[in-house]
């Protein structure tokens, strides 16, 4: 504005013979010329409120008057006073405030000059202050600053994704997709970034999607379906119709909103990958990538699992020439591949190998026979039933969906209580530490149902031997589960020997653990210990009142 209000002021009081009449008639000069305050300035000084002090307070409730007129002409569609009134105060911007002035005007702006928006890209402070609409804006050409804004964001997800697998008391995989989303500040803070852009939307898709192939991290698809279904959940929504697998992701967070997938779902999910079988984006990019979700590998290795039991139980074909079991398979194939699809190193079009089909399975199938028939649950007793173990890990280990159906195989032994055949292939876990076993996704979950399911704890001290014990040192989140699994028991009836047995040598951390372990490790001794006071202290009591009745019996007498 050209105001060179600090020189001028320097000059006058340098120059001048009466410093104080200066002062005034600078006052009288920039003041508010209202002729109605002017009387009130003196005993505003009597006072000793700083003209400073009063001047600002006229600022704020011009501001406030201001943004109410510019919210009313934009109510108005006055477009013409708008871009005179961002004219005259972006020259202003940087006084404090005057920003919030700017920010209101370029809120109801169709459109705002390169210049302007190129000077709040610039200068961080404007920028901070910016309101999100205006920001969009930015980011849809500047997709760098809005890459540096969803960094912060996508690691906090990351990180809450984490805490939760460490907590044994709730099953993360159990939670309603729903739940999930409207609860996560992560996806409540990307739905307001993007708001309707489509272009942000797909920028943030494809970042995850690259996130992913870069490193692995099975979550970034979790974020990625959350997302598409937070926008669904806005109902008639223009990002979520965007999305060319909306109709595919819609039908998929049905299945884990019910916890299965059924005979309908998959015919839903058989027609639209039918329907794009030549897309080879939809085929083999965003279909393996949102498949690659723990949650959706876990409903479909469940699933698979299930379908097993139901052979055993209804006499089904088997699956070699089951049709249905094949499909899920397909789909738990693709999620495991993900990253070798997206790689270009496999195609949703490979086939299942055979051998699964015509002899794993049916192995698997046998062994639940067998369990069934059955009638001697002693843990001395053993498969009658055994494929060589070398060939049957070998197997495992070379094949990421044998492996798979294998651990899910476990969680769901335990979870249908069959201690007796869990208690059999528990050993085949140390084979399989690194192919999953010593994932915190398997963990999570198989610990949560084996505290949920096995009451004798004696099946937990055959657990805790044939696995656990063995792997602790080795691996820091099987030696962190087994304290969840040694807390549960401390408790329970002889709880504490049980305790004892593992707590000072086979399950306590060495010094290449971590602080976290570590505390975790101590947290458990000071409860252990605390129970063993209150078992003595109660023994001591009972012991007193025995004492106690036996005296006054002798006193009768």
């Amino acid at each position: 504005m050209n105001i060179n209000f600090k020189e001028d002021l320097k000059t006058t009081l340098t120059n001048c013979e009466d410093p104080f009449r200066a002062i005034k008639d600078i006052q009288d000069e920039n003041g508010i010329a209202l002729a109605q305050i002017r009387p009130a300035l003196p005993l505003l000084d009597l006072l000793g409120v700083k003209r400073l002090d009063f001047h600002l307070a006229v600022l704020d409730d011009m501001k406030d008057r201001l943004i109410k007129r510019i919210q009313e002409l934009a109510q108005h569609d006055d477009k013409q006073q708008l871009e005179i009134l961002l004219e005259k105060s972006f020259a202003v911007i940087n006084l404090t405030h005057v920003t919030p002035i700017v920010m209101e005007i370029v809120k109801y702006m169709p459109r705002i000059p390169d210049k302007y928006v190129k000077y709040i890209t610039e200068h961080e402070q404007i920028y901070s202050r910016a309101p999100i609409e205006l920001k969009r804006l930015i980011w849809t050409d500047n997709h760098t600053l809005f890459q540096k804004e969803l960094q912060p964001i996508i690691a906090q997800y990351l990180t809450n994704v984490e805490e939760q697998l460490l907590q044994c008391d709730h099953n993360y995989f159990l939670q309603l997709p729903k739940q999930r989303r409207q609860t996560s500040p992560t996806i409540q803070s990307l739905v307001h970034m993007i708001g309707t852009n489509i272009k942000l939307y797909d920028i943030v898709r494809t970042s995850l999607q690259k996130l992913f192939q870069r490193t692995k991290i099975a979550h970034y698809s979790s974020l990625r379906l959350l997302l598409l279904m937070a926008f669904h959940d806005l109902e008639n929504n223009s990002v979520s119709k965007s999305d060319s697998i909306h109709i595919f992701v819609w039908t998929l967070d049905a299945a884990l909103k019910e916890r299965k997938l059924d005979v309908k779902k998959q015919r839903e999910i058989e027609q639209f990958l039918d329907a794009h079988a030549r897309d080879t984006d939809i085929i083999n990019k965003h279909i393996p990538f949102v498949l690659a979700d723990p949650n959706i590998i876990s409903i479909l290795a469940k699933s698979c699992v299930l379908l097993l039991h139901k052979q055993v139980d209804d006499e089904m074909p088997l699956p070699r020439s089951n049709k249905e079991l094949q499909f899920l398979l397909k789909l738990l194939n693709m999620g495991l591949c993900a990253w070798d699809v997206l790689d270009g190193a496999m195609s949703y079009h490979d086939p299942i190998d055979s051998r699964l089909l015509t002899h794993y399975l049916p192995y698997l199938i046998r062994l639940i026979v067998e369990n069934r028939l059955n009638t001697d649950t002693s843990s001395s007793s053993i498969l009658k039933l055994l494929l060589p173990q070398t060939e049957f890990v070998q197997y495992m280990i070379n094949n990421r969906l044998a492996c798979q159906l294998f651990l899910r195989f476990i969680i769901e032994i335990y979870h249908q209580k069959q201690f007796w055949l869990a208690t059999q292939l528990i050993p085949y876990l140390n084979e399989l530490v690194e192919y999953g076993a010593a994932d915190k996704l398997f963990l999570h979950q198989f610990v949560y149902f084996v505290r949920q399911s096995v009451e004798p704890i004696h099946y937990i001290g055959i657990l805790l031997d044939k696995f656990f014990v063995l792997q602790a040192q080795g691996h820091e989140f099987i030696l962190y589960y087994g304290l969840i699994l040694l807390k549960h028991v401390l408790h329970k009836t002889n709880g504490t020997n049980l305790v004892s047995k593992y707590l000072s040598v086979s399950l306590k951390p060495s010094h290449n653990h971590s602080i976290f372990i570590h505390d975790k490790y101590q947290q458990l001794v000071h409860d252990y210990d605390e129970c063993i006071r209150q078992i003595q202290s109660r023994e001591h009591i009972q012991q007193q009142t025995s004492t106690d009745k036996q005296n006054s019996f002798s006193i009768f007498h």
